[in-house]
């Protein structure tokens, strides 16, 4: 699944995306200001699933970032993380009006970054996904039983993969026989749980170059699947 890391300057930026990586099987994206940042995350067709932003650039700022993704539709729910220094107190209050999901203090020593980073990927993590426990009693499974469902998912992507990567290329239409699998799959994600699934099978795949964003959808999707299997070991 991917996270957005964005701020001005390059070593803050490594050293954020150095902890994220160990925190688990991310995909990481960086931007260096927030006017970038903002076309990653409403412009591409898999928006990331947290962003960690620095509350101080030229230009756009972490703060004015949260401000556009809070105001947007289509991502107003997005998890946001702000990096700002111990004394931004009044900027941090503004964060909190704003409906920042945390924040990280500046300077922090990477096993600060990580550990509190890893609490907040969690906290995003739950917002893709019902809580395993949670589908295991809904659905009155075993967890053998539940891994073999997730298992059983990965590998019908694995299966869609394939086919899209023989068809007509990545700007054919979606056929009807493929849509009705992707369909199957929706239903499958719905019933285990997987909203960020869900939502991403839902979007519109009728334009030309459907054939490609849908190859995007099931990438992250199956990243999730991943994420999700290796947390139960």
């Amino acid at each position: 699944m991917k996270v957005l890391v964005v701020d001005d300057e390059k070593v803050t930026r490594m050293a954020l995306i150095d902890a994220i990586a160990e925190c688990g099987n991310y995909r990481i994206a960086e931007a260096s200001n927030g006017e970038e940042a903002w076309q990653q995350i409403s412009g591409q067709a898999v928006p990331p699933m947290m962003v960690c932003c620095d509350i101080r650039m030229p230009g756009m700022s972490g703060l004015d970032l949260l401000q556009k993704v809070r105001a947007h539709p289509g991502c107003k729910d997005l998890p946001f993380v702000l990096v700002s220094m111990v004394n931004e107190a009044a900027a941090i209050q503004e964060a909190v009006q704003l409906g920042v999901s945390g924040y990280l203090v500046k300077p922090f020593s990477q096993q600060d970054a990580r550990n509190r980073l890893s609490k907040l990927l969690l906290l995003a993590a739950s917002k893709t996904m019902e809580r395993p426990a949670l589908t295991m009693a809904r659905l009155k499974l075993p967890q053998d039983r539940y891994r073999a469902y997730l298992s059983g998912l990965q590998n019908q992507i694995g299966q869609l993969l394939a086919e899209l990567a023989e068809g007509a290329g990545p700007k054919a239409p979606v056929s009807s026989g493929l849509r009705q699998k992707l369909n199957s799959l929706k239903a499958n994600c719905a019933t285990l749980g997987l909203w960020r699934a869900q939502q991403l099978l839902s979007r519109d795949t009728s334009e030309e170059g459907s054939s490609g964003l849908v190859s995007e959808y099931l990438g992250e999707i199956r990243q999730q699947l991943h994420q999700q299997l290796f947390s139960q070991d």
